[in-house]
């Protein structure tokens, strides 16, 4: 199963045999049956798990734990089906009645319906009764900073077991179940599966063998040569380690040193087997031949690979894997750049003073676009993989400015490093902006300030001038936990780390569920995707015609042609009329194939799946506009969506437009503004938009549509707030991720007055359909994600905001 989390996690049956065998040799001896069967079971399970670690990522390490925790007690019989359908799928069905209002007002609504799903598995009935009554107990766990360790109110802390607090964990505050999880593992199997084994390479050689090769599987920034040199410095084997980078042309001479190596008893590391995927084959032909050879007891075979599902199961399977990743936080990053260095380039600059400076800015720059990365999309739109080659060259560039200018010159280290170093592997213009404004903090005229503060609290600061070690040493005393203002982030982003990081973990336990997991409901999982088809094949809306059509909807120019909006309506229709076709189509041939009554082909059984799990079908998101929500959220979404165009459709063009309602909103934005150049006669390549947010919150108070241009709405702020009454953009509130936005005046005016975020006052926003934010890359050279920029006042810098990663979305994920 741990192979759909990463190719590169493959073991083999004889792999566990042998690990098997080599626990009853070493476990503790007993002469009681029963005391000798715990102790292989409980010793087995250990050290089986140890080993299997020491080859995961740092982020599957928790998952294997878990999952071994889960399978333990659900074989026991202590989890029930439907306590494990919950935690997988929360409140995702869709065929359930309509819950009532939430009962409280600080409870939302996603939040209630979870807790009254849950009180239908057994043993929480009457939790969701609990909550109406014991209200003030409830919210004190629901806005605690640690609902995972507090206890649970009322009866429900001694009633429950540790599974079924990681159930309510789930439904109150799902983004804490990365702390919930490790403490319910350790509650049910022991503290030792909470702490993972440290790297160690030596250890690992003394399980080798020389049929078994050594296998580092990669992550960027890591390179585990200096270890294996150091293993061999340890073992005398400095001169007998062959190393040979893979690469085109490279495997003849791979292969030959294999043979030599194998009789002469030396190591032998092949590095970056995935550059090589077309000798893999070839590779594996050779270790296969080698079972059965007589192998030097010294010979070793080390082979270094990104994960790829290119390499060789069965060597993967046979090897020994290794995982290596590079330091994390703020912390470990800098200090890893200043390690890299020797002491003689540290004093190698004739401007000692303003060298200290900058190249601790740069050294803390490069740290905080690494760590930045784990925020997500309010981190940078795409995870680009920066290694110690960009900060060794931008060390170079300040380096050799300094010595060869008079003066500092901030603005040229700027361009190059920001924009030509680190830029360089940057390809969205947003991310891009992002990067200039991250790296302006720490290469300017204010950080050569003795003690000038890197973030508001004074935590981060710029180091006095001194030698390596009176450096070393200062790096050694900043903070172990990184605070997202280092980042330049609100302290709400390490709930959106913390959301973005539970998801990562169910999406993968639900990706190696098997099909009889998602039941739960005393339903089998035939009845369940039946009633849920039928469901939806009765809440399909009918298609969108232009029968009844309101007569300024398609209202025609003096030219002839329909009008830009009408235009751009049948486009749309067209485009949501598929997908309802699609749907139709599917759901009855869903229904057909569950009573066998014809062939569940690949497609329809990977939708079977899909509604089980509460996931958008691929056949129905293939056609279908981005989004993020499930299957009960998508479907209701949709319904929405089609409603929206078909009253636009009989009652005429709406006062305000529902803009994340469209299927292609970047063609609406384009139909707004050839209409306002048809009726003015203004070249529309001359034309842009200026945004105006005014003081109504609700669509249905508009009255009169705006002379020029359009009112939109139903658009959510991420990173930020609104201040309503004095009309601008301010911090967001603790704990509220999104922002629900006022209606937005698009008002098109020509290039020559448009709105300048430059100049100060304004921040140029940008909007994206999905919280991804992240597309392709179109060939307008924006993501396909992006639809337009929004330009919102002020009174902060605009890279304040920048660097808080603030976006404007059209649709939320739940």
């Amino acid at each position: 199963d741990l192979s759909k989390v990463d190719p590169m996690y493959q073991f083999s049956l004889s792999y566990f045999m042998k690990q098997f065998e080599g626990c009853l040799e070493s476990s503790e001896k007993n002469d009681d049956l029963e005391k000798r069967i715990r102790t292989i079971i409980d010793y087995s399970t250990e050290n089986i798990f140890k080993n299997i670690c020491r080859g995961l990522f740092e982020k599957d390490k928790m998952l294997f734990s878990f999952l071994i925790a889960v399978q333990i007690e659900r074989t026991a019989g202590t989890i029930t089906e439907g306590e494990w359908a919950f935690f997988l799928k929360g409140s995702g069905m869709v065929t359930e009645s309509p819950q009532a209002e939430s009962p409280h007002e600080w409870l939302p609504m996603n939040v209630w319906r979870n807790l009254s799903v849950l009180a239908t598995v057994p043993g929480f009935a009457s939790i969701n009764t609990s909550v109406v009554n014991e209200g003030a107990a409830w919210k004190e766990l629901y806005t605690s900073d640690n609902p995972h360790s507090d206890p649970l109110p009322g009866k429900w802390e001694g009633k429950l077991s540790a599974f079924q607090k990681l159930c309510v964990l789930r439904a109150i505050r799902e983004e804490k179940l990365v702390f919930g999880i490790p403490q319910c593992v350790e509650e049910l199997v022991g503290r030792a599966f909470v702490e993972f084994p440290p790297f160690d390479l030596s250890t690992s050689f003394k399980d080798s063998a020389p049929t078994t090769p050594i296998i580092f599987i990669l992550s960027p920034g890591a390179d585990p040569a200096a270890y294996l040199q150091a293993l061999a410095a340890e073992k005398g084997f400095s001169t007998r380690l062959k190393m040979l980078s893979l690469g085109q042309g490279q495997g003849p001479i791979a292969a030959e040193l294999i043979s030599s190596a194998k009789t002469m008893g030396d190591w032998v590391c092949l590095q970056n087997c995935h550059l090589a995927a077309s000798w893999m084959p070839e590779m594996e032909k050779i270790l296969i031949e080698m079972e059965h050879e007589d192998l030097h007891p010294d010979f070793r075979l080390w082979l270094t690979s990104m994960p790829t599902s290119k390499f060789p199961v069965s060597v993967l399977q046979s090897g020994l894997k290794l995982t290596n990743e590079p330091p994390k936080g703020i912390k470990a990053n800098v200090l890893r750049t200043y390690l890299d260095m020797t002491e003689k380039t540290y004093d190698s600059c004739s401007k000692a003073g303003p060298w200290q400076k900058l190249l601790f800015g740069v050294a803390f720059f490069h740290a905080v676009v690494l760590e930045r990365r784990k925020f997500g999309a309010v981190g940078f739109n795409i995870p680009y993989e920066w290694t110690q080659s960009d900060i060794s060259v931008s060390i170079a560039t300040v380096r050799m400015y300094l010595d060869e200018q008079e003066s500092v010159p901030f603005e040229t280290l700027n361009y190059i490093v920001g924009d030509v170093h680190y830029g360089g592997r940057v390809t969205d213009d947003k991310d891009q902006r992002c990067v200039g404004s991250i790296l302006s903090k720490f290469i300017s005229a204010d950080n050569l300030e003795e003690g000038h503060k890197l973030t508001p609290d004074g935590s981060y600061k710029m180091p006095d001038n001194g030698d390596y070690d009176h450096m070393l040493a200062f790096i050694r005393a900043l903070p172990k936990n990184d605070n997202p203002e280092v980042f330049g982030l609100h302290a709400n982003a390490n709930i959106a780390f913390q959301q973005k990081e539970t998801r990562s973990l169910l999406n993968c336990i639900i990706d190696i569920q098997p099909r009889t997991s998602a039941g739960g409901s005393g339903k089998t999982p035939d009845e369940i995707v039946l009633d849920m088809a039928l469901d939806f094949k009765n809440k399909v809306p009918s298609l969108l015609t232009k029968a009844g059509a309101h007569f300024s909807t398609f209202e025609t120019t003096a030219g002839g042609a329909v009008n830009s909006l009408g235009t751009f309506l049948a486009i749309e229709m067209l485009k949501f009329n598929k997908v309802l076709v699609r749907m139709s189509r599917t759901l009855g041939e869903l229904q057909k194939a569950i009573k066998g009554l014809v062939v569940m082909s690949a497609e329809l059984d990977k939708m079977y799946s899909s509604f089980l799990f509460q996931r958008v079908p691929d056949l129905w998101s293939d056609v279908a506009y981005p989004s993020l929500k499930p299957l009960g959220s998508w479907v209701t979404d949709l319904i929405e969506r089609v409603e929206f165009l078909r009253k636009w459709i009989t009652d005429g063009p709406p006062m305000s437009f529902w803009m994340p309602g469209f299927f292609f909103p970047q063609g609406f934005c384009t139909a707004v503004l050839q209409t306002h150049a048809r009726k003015t006669k203004i070249p529309i390549d001359t034309l842009t938009f200026r945004t105006d947010v005014i003081r109504i919150e609700d669509s249905s108070h508009v009255t009169k549509a705006p002379e020029n241009g359009v009112y939109i709405h139903g658009l959510f702020m991420e990173g930020a707030s609104w201040h309503l009454e004095d009309g601008f953009i301010a911090e967001s509130r603790p704990a509220q991720l999104f922002w629900p936005m006022p209606l937005v005046w698009m008002d098109p005016v020509t290039l020559e007055h448009a709105p300048n975020a430059d100049e100060g006052g304004l921040y140029k926003c940008p909007l994206y359909k999905t919280s991804t934010r992240a597309g392709v890359l179109s060939t307008t050279g924006h993501s396909t994600n992006f639809v337009m920029m929004f330009y919102l006042p002020s009174r902060e810098p605009q890279e304040h905001w920048i660097r808080r990663g603030v976006a404007l979305l059209c649709q939320l994920d739940d």
